[in-house]
């Protein structure tokens, strides 16, 4: 989950929510209460309300457990505009999701989750200064809210606007069709992570690793070119599903793969089931779950016809386990870059790679340069298995 994405969304609702909070404890009278809530709908809409009701349900346990995040969000509620109560509280939110993944998950499905009315509604939180920008572009059935200095256009009907004028004067609203060029089509990238640790196998510090890439994404100044999705304790069923629903541009994988192991090869690695062995016909492939959580092999030809599928979507693969190099050359025929690990690796080699790789990714660099940074990683933390990762090209 983007943390920004999330403080955002709730930020300008926290005063309305925390003043129903209020009236509940003191008892106030329904009509209050009634006045409220329509106050918020009225400058919000009926599905944004419905929407940050449901998050905030989900938060105000948590919240009501630990002061310093009850202290940022109350800060937020009482100035939602500075940014540095934003910053504090975007801080405290990371903490709590980073240890609750069962409530990041919940407050995925609200956040993503159509209205209930359907309506075609877009929340857009912007502080914009001078008068010659060009923030928003065209909108239609949304809503938008924040601070503006200059003139607004909104072309469509349908559309609210709630702002914050700097002048004394109101900033003139047209809501005319002007010849506005159509916005292109959402640029953003998903990278999809799929993790998986099945019962019987080696434990694997898959959420450190899960955790590196979203702190990444959280200090990038890119951060809003990205969107991180995340499945866990994954079936094929799963993956097949997760590739369907979100779309991504970048699949990262992380777990066990099983192949062969030479002689000589160290075997002190984490993220192995291999087979010590001269042949060359022992199973190979990546281990996913089943349904009862037990190792689940898929074979290199399942997989690589997989993503054949999905060859006019993705861009990338990551398969950050070991013996994943003869999956990630199946796989290049079909997508521009994959990176597979040549031979078992550790895990502290496996994180340090992430941590890498996706530091320069998210800083708009190349996918060949992030897996040189990678690779340098490793290096850099006195690991001696910064040559395992390979990158193959199609």
């Amino acid at each position: 989950m983007e943390i920004s994405a999330l403080t955002s969304f709730i930020t300008p609702f926290l005063p309305f929510l925390l003043k129903l909070d209020r009236d509940a404890t003191e008892a106030a009278t329904e009509t209050a209460t009634e006045a409220a809530t329509d106050n918020a709908v009225s400058k919000f809409g009926d599905a944004a309300w419905q929407k940050a009701q449901a998050v905030w349900t989900a938060l105000k346990p948590r919240v009501d457990e630990k002061e310093t995040l009850k202290e940022a969000v109350t800060d937020v509620a009482h100035d939602p505009e500075d940014e540095d109560y934003q910053a504090a509280l975007r801080v405290q939110l990371k903490k709590l999701l980073a240890s609750d993944t069962a409530l990041t998950a919940q407050l995925t499905k609200i956040l993503q989750s159509a209205n209930s009315n359907n309506w075609p509604t877009t929340q857009i939180t912007q502080t914009v200064t001078g008068n010659q920008n060009q923030t928003i572009g065209q909108l239609s059935g949304g809503q938008v809210f924040g601070n503006v200095t200059g003139s607004i256009i909104i072309s469509g009907s349908g559309n609210s606007v709630t702002s914050t004028s700097a002048n004394a004067t109101p900033a003139p609203l047209h809501t005319t069709q002007p010849a506005v060029p159509k916005v292109p089509a959402s640029s953003v990238k998903t990278i999809l992570v799929l993790a998986a640790n099945p019962k019987g196998t080696n434990p694997l510090r898959l959420g450190e690793e899960v955790r590196e890439i979203q702190e990444g994404l959280d200090r990038s100044k890119y951060r809003d070119r990205f969107r991180i999705e995340q499945r866990w304790a994954v079936t094929p069923k799963d993956i097949r599903r997760a590739l369907l629903d979100c779309n991504p541009q970048i699949v990262h994988f992380s777990g066990h793969g099983v192949g062969v192991a030479k002689f000589d090869e160290s075997s002190t690695s984490g993220r192995d089931i291999g087979f010590v062995s001269e042949r060359t016909t022992e199973p190979e492939g990546l281990l996913f779950e089943d349904e009862i959580g037990h190792s689940k092999l898929v074979s290199t030809e399942a997989i690589a016809r997989l993503f054949s599928l999905f060859s006019d979507e993705i861009e990338c693969v990551v398969l950050n386990a070991c013996y994943s190099a003869t999956q990630a050359e199946a796989i290049t025929q079909h997508i521009p870059f994959v990176v597979g690990m040549k031979q078992a690796i550790g895990d502290r080699a496996a994180i340090a790679f992430t941590l890498g790789f996706y530091d320069a990714l998210l800083a708009g660099r190349s996918v060949a340069f992030a897996y040189q940074l990678g690779c340098n990683a490793i290096e850099l933390q006195g690991i001696p298995e910064h040559l395992t990762p390979v990158l193959k090209r199609k």
